[in-house]
């Protein structure tokens, strides 16, 4: 997400679903020149965005039955489609996880801790997504 890489396509259109990162996809995109337009302007690379989601299970119990420690996930659902391609390509998961230990006595505490783990899953879904788009030629 830093500084400019070298891409091998300037024009992109991100369609389908608004997610919680697309603003910040769009930040790393206009930061590495490549230019977000509408599909109809014939982009080199078209990006639909289909879908995210948030899901927390409980990794382990205490003795007593209460949560010690939970796994939480955050998917991103895409696809590509390049100049060139008459069809969409395959739809793509990226699926990002983090642990975090919890603590009744310090509930204030452990939602902020989440709350920053799941923008840090959010963050980490852009670079990787900027990097599997990346690799798409023209």
């Amino acid at each position: 997400m830093r500084g400019m890489t070298e891409i091998s396509f300037k024009t992109i259109s991100l369609e389908g679903k608004e997610l919680s990162f697309t603003k910040n996809l769009k930040k790393v995109l206009n930061s590495n020149k490549i230019a977000i337009v509408l599909p109809s302007e014939n982009p080199e690379l078209r990006v639909e965005l289909i879908g995210e989601e948030s899901e927390k299970r409980i990794l382990s119990l205490s003795g007593q039955g209460l949560v010690r420690e939970y796994e939480i996930f955050y998917r991103v659902r895409y696809r590509v489609k390049t100049a060139d391609s008459e069809t969409w390509g395959q739809e793509n998961i990226l699926e990002i996880r983090r642990d975090f230990t919890y603590s009744d006595s310090n509930v204030i505490g452990k939602e902020e801790e989440e709350r920053q783990l799941n923008e840090s899953m959010r963050n980490e879904a852009i670079t990787n997504l900027f990097n599997q788009i990346q690799l798409n030629k023209k």
